[in-house]
């Protein structure tokens, strides 16, 4: 018995150290304070802010028509090959129950996208199974530079992908 304890200290121990020493993914993120935007990305307390998992993959397709609104976002912010980090909001349309509700993303109370038909009723469903159905919630994002088109900005969401 005394082994099995010690063999669990041992673990348990080692386990703390390698949290504490492992290398952290996305150090170099700048936060974006736009000079011109008003603060409207103040959470309330009843908003729910979906788990942050440092992932990033999930990208808005919509974006492209929404460049001005990302140029506003990141005002004289430098956008490096990392990205800047904001909130994103998600909020969901109100359409007739026959047609999807288009879920619109916002940044800084900027519109800045609309997730597909198809992942907009996946992230419906999700958040009826949370208990949340309807609400607008917020999560973590990246507004990143596009390498190969100067002056071209695509956002990243940190959410899960969607299963079908």
């Amino acid at each position: 018995m005394r082994e099995l304890f010690t063999t669990l200290f041992v673990f348990a121990a080692a386990f703390m150290l390698w949290r504490t020493m492992r290398p952290h993914r996305h150090s170099g993120y700048q936060v974006a304070t736009p000079s011109r935007l008003p603060a409207m990305d103040m959470q309330d307390e009843d908003q729910y802010k979906w788990p942050s998992l440092g992932l990033f993959q999930f990208n808005v397709p919509d974006s492209n028509r929404y460049q001005s609104a990302l140029k506003l976002v990141v005002d004289g912010t430098p956008v490096g090959a990392t990205g800047t980090r904001v909130v994103a909001q998600l909020h969901i349309g109100s359409h007739s129950p026959d047609v999807w509700k288009p879920v619109e993303v916002r940044v800084h109370g900027q519109r800045v996208g609309f997730l597909s038909s198809g992942d907009a009723s996946r992230f419906q469903r999700r958040l009826a199974y949370e208990g949340r159905a309807g609400q607008t919630t917020s999560c973590d994002a990246i507004i990143a530079a596009d390498q190969d088109h100067h002056g071209h900005y695509d956002i990243r969401l940190d959410l899960k992908e969607f299963r079908h």
